[in-house]
């Protein structure tokens, strides 16, 4: 149903501390907490004993113990105390998982340790950069989706949706008449649409003082499972594709990855940075305001497909020229996933 062998975005740094965080991560319950040094560990969320989660226990040193009777785990997952006996029974332990802090983000390796390897965790350096500045999406806590997280991948390949469902804040009017283009990887996909001689969207009339008539692009670099940034500016008219990187222009860089929790939820973690209004601390509160309103209707659409999808799972759908990401990237995903159950 998932593919393991990868890494997933866990959690915001923030968000894991001294005591203990539960999330479901591709099915899997993870507990996270932080030991004395700051380091982040991950254990399978229950006790090998009785079945307590884990996260309802306490932090003792690097170790956690289960709230229920008192067995001790050391960061590794293996029980090193039993409260009145001396022998720990064989088997005592639950799963650890292999974590690295990076990007103000929790990247938890789900599958077999032998493979990890953080070098293939994305090269978001936008995220750490003085060059930009960074507006962390949901106030630092990942947005929860009752959708499948490849429902969530095809809303980010397919941005012809901004012209109706972010019309008010995104939207340039014929921005979707402009085709795409789709460049397909061994790891993922690529689309990029240019519109040109449009109108500047309302948010960003407001955050720059876009006027008069524009070119834009907006592009969308997913790798699997579900790793996105996306890369959208404004040039004036008449810049065109040879502009993108030698005409002066906001521009945003919104590294997006959603994490799946089960069949039918996500956790979407996401954050935007801009090249523009750097150190504008009030301009940073509205863009994170203004995009959670983006995100939350781009949810409303996603859970509402999510249900059709659940109360007629048959019923029969069309593909137009604009899914061709989409496509592409489920079928990179489905094969990866054959792979490494050894079906292909």
């Amino acid at each position: 149903m998932f593919l393991r062998n990868c890494w997933y975005v866990a959690a915001w740094d923030t968000e894991i501390g001294r005591t203990p965080m539960a999330r479901t991560i591709a099915g899997e319950d993870v507990v996270f907490y932080r030991g004395e040094d700051g380091a982040p560990i991950a254990l399978e969320d229950r006790c090998c004993h009785r079945n307590l989660p884990l996260s309802d226990g306490r932090v003792i040193g690097d170790n956690l113990r289960c709230g229920y009777h008192g067995l001790l785990y050391d960061p590794t997952g293996i029980c090193i105390d039993v409260p009145g006996q001396p022998a720990i029974p064989p088997g005592a332990q639950v799963k650890s998982y292999l974590l690295v802090e990076r990007w103000h983000w929790i990247w938890i390796w789900m599958g077999d340790p032998a493979f990890a390897d953080p070098d293939t965790i994305p090269a978001w350096d936008c995220l750490d950069s003085a060059e930009w500045a960074r507006s962390p999406g949901n106030d630092s806590t990942p947005l929860h989706i009752a959708c499948h997280y490849e429902l969530s991948n095809d809303n980010i390949l397919d941005l012809s949706h901004v012209s109706y469902v972010h019309e008010n804040s995104l939207g340039s009017p014929g921005l979707a008449q402009f085709p795409i283009e789709t460049e397909r990887r061994d790891d993922g996909v690529a689309m990029i649409r240019w519109g040109y001689d449009l109108d500047p969207p309302p948010l960003f009339a407001k955050y720059c003082g876009l006027t008069g008539k524009i070119d834009r692009w907006q592009s969308s670099n997913l790798t699997a499972p579900g790793h996105c940034l996306v890369d959208v500016g404004f040039l004036p008219a008449g810049s065109g594709p040879d502009g993108r990187d030698s005409v002066p222009g906001p521009r945003l860089r919104v590294p997006v990855s959603t994490t799946p929790e089960t069949a039918t939820t996500s956790h979407m973690f996401y954050c935007q940075t801009r090249n523009f209004g750097i150190g504008d601390d009030d301009l940073t509160a509205t863009m994170r305001g203004d995009f959670l309103g983006v995100f939350m209707e781009d949810v409303t659409i996603l859970e509402s497909q999510q249900r059709i999808f659940d109360t007629r799972p048959d019923a029969p759908t069309i593909d137009i020229n604009v899914d061709a990401p989409s496509i592409a990237m489920r079928a990179v995903n489905r094969r990866l996933i054959d792979a490494e159950a050894g079906r292909s």
